[in-house]
Order: C-alpha cells, then sequence, then structure tokens
C-alpha cells in the first residue's frame, strides 16, 4: 500500500522568545515492512535544519531559532510504501528462553521512564493468569485480550507524560498508555519488547481522521521483532507506518525542546 503522511503542528506564545530548540521525530524509517519514497520537511521561522540518528536507529531532526519569534511552525510529508507483514502471531510456538534474551535486547526489558515497575502492574499481571512458559505468540494474544476487555480507550484523561501506575488507576486512556500497559506486562514475562510511534491511516468512509499512533513490537527467537496494536487487540497490517522505536514514549516523542525568554525591559 503507498500511503501519503501530511504532519503540521505550531507552537505559539505569549510573549516573544528570544531563543528556541526543537528536536523532531516525525521522518519514517525504512523497516522490513515498509519502504521510504520520500520526506520533506519545513519549519518556521526559517532555519537550518539538521539530522542524526539515534542509538535506535530513528532519524532526528533538530534546529536552534535565535530571532525573536512567538511562534514555531513545522510541517512535514512523506510517502511511504508499506507491506503486510510475514509472521502470523498465532503460529509463533516457541517458548521465551529460559536463561533470557541476548545482551543486545536486554534495554528492552527494563522498567523505566512511564512504564512502572509496581504493585499495580504486579496485580494486573496475575489477574491474567496464563503462565509465563506458554508459547510467545499465545501470550501476547492474550496479554492483548486482557488489555482490551479490561481497559477503555478515552480521550483526555491521560497526559503526554501518564505512566503505567495512571492508566491502571483511571482504567482508561489513549493508544500511548495502552502500549505502555502492553510492555509492562511483557516484560514481567522475560519478553522482549519496545514501544513504536508512527501513523495508522483510516478509511475516510468511517468519517475518522487518520492520526498519529502508538504500538509495540515484541521480540521472537525465531522471527525477529513482531508487532502487535494492544489499543485494537489486533496484529498491525499495512495500514501501519512506523517513526520511531524505543523503549517508552520518552525515547521517541514526536517533538521536544526548550525556549528561553526574551529579558523585561526596564
Amino acid at each position: 500500500m503507498h500511503l501519503q503522511v501530511e504532519h503540521r503542528f505550531a507552537f505559539e506564545y505569549d510573549t516573544f522568545i528570544s531563543e528556541s530548540f526543537l528536536e523532531l521525530r516525525v521522518q519514517p524509517k525504512t523497516t522490513p515492512q515498509q519502504a521510504v519514497a520520500s520526506f520533506e520537511l519545513a519549519v518556521g521561522p526559517p532555519t537550518s535544519v539538521h539530522r542524526y540518528r539515534d542509538w535506535n536507529d530513528n532519524l532526528t531532526h533538530h534546529f536552534t531559532i535565535t530571532k525573536f519569534h512567538d511562534r514555531i511552525a513545522v510541517s512535514s510529508r512523506s510517502l511511504v510504501e508499506t507491506r503486510l507483514p510475514s509472521v502470523a502471531i498465532a503460529s509463533l510456538t516457541e517458548r521465551p528462553a529460559a536463561d533470557g534474551p541476548s545482551y543486545t535486547l536486554r534495554d528492552f526489558l527494563e522498567f523505566g521512564g512511564p512504564v512502572r515497575l509496581s504493585p499495580a502492574l504486579r496485580a494486573a499481571h496475575r489477574a491474567i493468569g496464563l503462565t509465563s512458559t506458554a508459547p510467545t505468540g499465545e501470550q501476547v494474544l492474550t496479554l492483548g485480550t486482557y488489555i482490551h476487555k479490561r481497559f477503555e480507550y478515552r480521550k483526555n484523561v491521560t497526559a503526554y507524560d501518564s505512566t503505567t501506575e495512571d492508566f491502571l488507576k483511571i482504567g482508561g486512556g489513549v493508544c500511548q498508555d495502552f502500549a505502555h500497559l502492553m510492555l509492562g506486562l511483557l516484560r514481567l514475562r522475560q519478553i522482549p519488547c519496545r514501544y513504536v510511534s508512527g501513523y495508522l491511516h483510516v478509511e475516510r468512509k468511517q468519517r475518522e481522521p487518520s492520526q498519529s499512533h502508538a504500538w509495540i513490537e515484541f521480540h521472537s527467537p525465531s522471527a525477529g521483532w513482531v508487532p502487535f496494536d494492544p489499543t485494537h487487540n489486533r496484529p498491525v497490517d499495512d495500514r501501519y507506518v512506523v517513526v520511531g522505536h524505543g523503549r517508552h514514549y520518552d525515547d521517541v516523542p514526536p517533538n521536544k525542546g526548550s525556549t528561553a525568554a526574551s529579558p523585561r525591559r526596564r
């Protein structure tokens, strides 16, 4: 499937800012399931934009504005060819390795940031009931079903910095919260997993715009990284566009930065 993605956002300030630094992760990356045909990025006020790859091979743009300004606007456009994953989750009958994953995967078993190892998370894990020695595919699908039944998709009840503790307490949230809880439950089962940021294409007839989205990938010894969408409780298909991978949201926010306000005149 060929998908064109346009992403626009802006920041407006109550006073003039003397300096701003902004880091962006909005460019889709090339993966086994997708190829990027083109990418364009525009920022305003006009300034030089630089790019690097972070430790997860995510393409990261950054720029500094040193002229007085009260607004920053960002616009990106991508053309991506996506393909269906070749692995069916239910077919993954191997069991998690008894001696744990390889050293290179250890970062994706660690708790931290918004994925909190707490009594509430352990209680949710116990409530699932399925043994941690069950086949990997069965574990992932069982966790997805549990989260789908237990939690409700609700906007404006959590924030960008909400944690798994918040989501468990509220009982609802957005895709970011569903992804973080799935990561926490998988990590308790010693299944390496990572956060995915990107976009989900929604058909126009559904009267709902395509949107930024978050899901997860878990690591299978036989198949490598395999995607799953806990918000919709389904495998990922060719409607999904990957932008970045990380341990959690804090590794791959679409934008983050800092500003310096102009000094007051006396």
